[in-house]
This record gives structure tokens, sequence and C-alpha cells, in this order.
């Protein structure tokens, strides 16, 4: 895991972020673009969650940031009464406020200084695409995009009472829907995602089944019979021995393990 501070902020990346990046920029079919857009994924990702971090550190709170294999991911903590749902739906909108941002400042950048040409191009057509298609993506009321925690937020403003209710119906709805227009676009990554996301909001509070427990069995030594033999003086039942056979030293030898295979 590669690990370091941007902005005093504690960023960790981990491997399998890199391999997801790179399994997604194989389109491309080359090298030199694949890692041009591991770049590109990167570098956007982190300006996103950076949103989120510098947002919520305004608030008082103590942030860090994780790339994984799903994205980003921007943790705080902080005292519940001092992150109401208006605040919470601050830094749940500046994610994608600061992407969008970030992309138009890169267009602008070449609408001033291009046009670009070979893999700078492709870098900054990405740079534009990926922040801006992402940043409002993010928006749409889907569990666990921004938007989803921005929903989320302002129904516990409107209706406390009602939130959560009137969240999963909305939640369920959309994730329905974005699987449906990406069977339609023939997108087989989104189809896996947004299926992930039906089965995530169908399973939702269900009630998990108690593992069956199976009673202790006990079970009572059967009562001598008048034809068994009677114990001798020393309590224990004892079979005629065989011609031969001497007390005293004989120690019995407990079979030695079999090694194991490997």
């Amino acid at each position: 895991m590669i690990s370091f501070r941007l902005f005093g902020i504690p960023v960790a990346v981990r491997p399998s972020f890199l391999v997801i990046a790179a399994l997604l920029g194989l389109a491309s079919r080359r090298l030199d673009l694949v890692i041009a857009w591991v770049g590109v994924l990167f570098v956007s990702i982190l300006v996103h969650e950076l949103g989120h971090a510098l947002t919520a550190r305004a608030f008082g709170a103590a942030v860090e940031i994780e790339l994984n294999g799903i994205g980003g991911l921007t943790s705080w903590s902080a005292a519940e009464e001092e992150f109401g749902p208006g605040r919470r739906a601050t830094v749940a909108a500046a994610g994608s406020a600061v992407g969008v941002l970030f992309g138009g400042l890169v267009w602008l950048t070449q609408s001033l200084t291009g046009p670009f040409f070979g893999i700078a191009d492709f870098v900054v057509a990405n740079l534009i695409g990926v922040n801006v298609f992402w940043g409002l993506f993010n928006w749409l009321p889907i569990r666990p995009l921004d938007g989803g925690h921005l929903l989320v937020s302002l129904l516990q403003k409107v209706s406390p009472a009602r939130a959560d209710r009137i969240a999963n119906v909305v939640f369920l709805i959309t994730a329905v829907a974005a699987l449906a227009v990406a069977l339609w676009l023939q997108r087989i990554f989104i189809v896996v995602l947004a299926g992930w996301l039906v089965m995530g909001e169908l399973t939702r509070g269900r009630p998990i089944r108690p593992a069956t427990t199976i009673p202790p069995m006990s079970f009572d030594a059967p009562d001598p019979g008048p034809d068994q033999a009677e114990p001798d003086r020393a309590g224990t039942d004892r079979d005629p021995e065989p011609p031969g056979t001497e007390h005293g030293g004989h120690e019995q030898v407990e079979p030695e393990p079999k090694p194991a295979d490997g």
C-alpha cells in the first residue's frame, strides 16, 4: 500500500486501485495509454476525494482518504451533534463540485493553450471527461454515490421520521433504472455494478435467520444384566487372561503418528 500526506491529509493507495484502473484502460491496447489512463483516474479520484476531505476538515473533522478497487473513500470522525444533515449534505456535494470545477479548468486551459496531440491530447480529453461526467453522475440519487448521501441528508432535514423509508424506495428505483440503462448500452462492467446495487437494495434490512442450535445429547450407561461378569475387587470387569500373560512392568506403547504428506 502506498501512503503519503497531501495538504496534511493522510492518503492511502491500495494495489487494488491500480489493478482495476489498469484493467479498465486495457481497451486502448497500448501500454503508454494504459499508464496514462491510470494516471488520469488517480488524479481525478484524488481531486474528488479532496473535495470531501477539505470540506469536512473545514467543519472541524479529522479526515483521511483511501483509494481502493471500487474508487475512493473519504472518512472523517467528528461528534454527531457537530455534523447535522446540512453539513453532511455539504460534504457529500463538495466532491463532485470540486471535480467538475477541476474538469472545467482543464477544458479552459486546453482552449487557451491547445490543441494538444498524442498522449497529451489523450490525457487532457480524459481529464475533462472523467471529472465532468463522473462528477455529474455522482450526484444521481443512487446508494452509495454522493447523490445518495445528499438525498438521505435532505430527507433527514425535511422529514426525519420517514427519511429511511422514502430513501429505500428511491434507491431501489434508481438502481433498477441504472441496471436497465446499462443493459441497453451493453456496458458489461456497469451491468455488474448496477446488478450488485440492485441486490444490495433488495436485501437491505432483511432479518438474518439465527443459526439452528442442535440440542445436546447424553447417553446413560445401560444397567448391568444378570449374565454380565461381576466386577473384581478393583471394581473393573476383567476378561480371562490368555496363557503366558505376565503382570508387572508391561508398558503400553502408543502408536506413532504418521508423518504428514508434503
